[in-house]
């Protein structure tokens, strides 16, 4: 069994590789779709930044009450962060071991009988045979499925706003500053959950559900949680910070 830290390093790369792929693929996506699918670029805009609107009220009251755009942007993109984090102390609600203890009903839910099978298309799941250790390596899968989700939003949007004003120069601008920052601060954030998957799927088809499960909890004490959660912070705050001022300044400045 892998080292901790040497799980955790393994699922930041591959956090961070799995953001910068899709995001080629969403730029590339977002071309095709303007120039031979011939679909509006505002379109295409509207739907990549949806998300967006979920946040644009709680910036826009947090302006009128002359609160730096900067602090808001770190409590929104913390708030994610650390819930993101919290999936892999969850875990433990799928040990069909302890279904009887509090909260019963989410754990029965959780550890449900019934095989899923469309989670053996999800990467690693087609070779684990128990349904609860499959449950829980989609579990805490889902810091990769959010970055490639993120990625690939990013991307659309950068190839659209191209079309929309002019310059693909001025697109990427406008996420580089802040993303250099932002990206891979998410992404160690995502590796404390993502790094039990990677765990999951190793030792579940060889393994039996039990010693997966004691598997976890090992990992999951030997994580370094509140130098990483200090890191993510201090991240978010810079990266904040930048996308708030920095890079307002340069996008005014092209």
């Amino acid at each position: 069994m892998e080292t901790t830290p040497a799980l955790l390093f393994k699922a930041w790369k591959r956090l961070v590789g799995a953001y910068v792929l899709s995001l080629a693929v969403g730029f590339l996506a977002g071309v095709l779709l303007v120039k031979v699918g011939n679909i509006q670029p505002e379109r295409i805009f509207q739907l990549s930044t949806e998300r967006l609107s979920y946040v644009l009220p709680v910036l826009d009251m947090g302006s009128r009450h002359g609160i730096d755009k900067g602090i808001l942007l770190f409590f929104w993109n913390t708030i994610g962060a650390l819930i993101t984090m919290s999936f892999i102390y969850t875990a433990a609600l799928f040990d069909p071991v302890h279904i009887g203890l509090p909260p019963r009903v989410v754990r029965k839910i959780f550890c449900g009988k019934t095989r899923m099978k469309i989670l053996c298309y999800l990467p690693g799941c087609a070779k684990i045979e128990a349904e609860s250790l499959r449950r829980l390596s989609v579990w805490v899968m889902v810091p990769l499925l959010s970055m490639i989700l993120l990625g690939i939003e990013s991307g659309l949007s950068v190839s659209t706003a191209a079309f929309i004003f002019g310059s693909f120069y001025s697109s990427f601008i406008a996420l580089l500053p802040h993303g250099l920052i932002e990206i891979p601060t998410l992404s160690l954030a995502g590796a404390v959950t993502y790094s039990a998957h990677l765990m999951v799927n190793k030792q579940g088809p060889i393994n039996t559900t039990r010693t997966v499960f004691q598997q976890m909890d090992v990992h999951r004490n030997a994580m370094p949680i509140m130098r990483i959660v200090l890191l993510v912070i201090g991240g978010l705050f810079l990266a904040g910070w930048v996308e708030a001022h920095v890079t307002l300044r340069i996008v005014d400045s092209l």
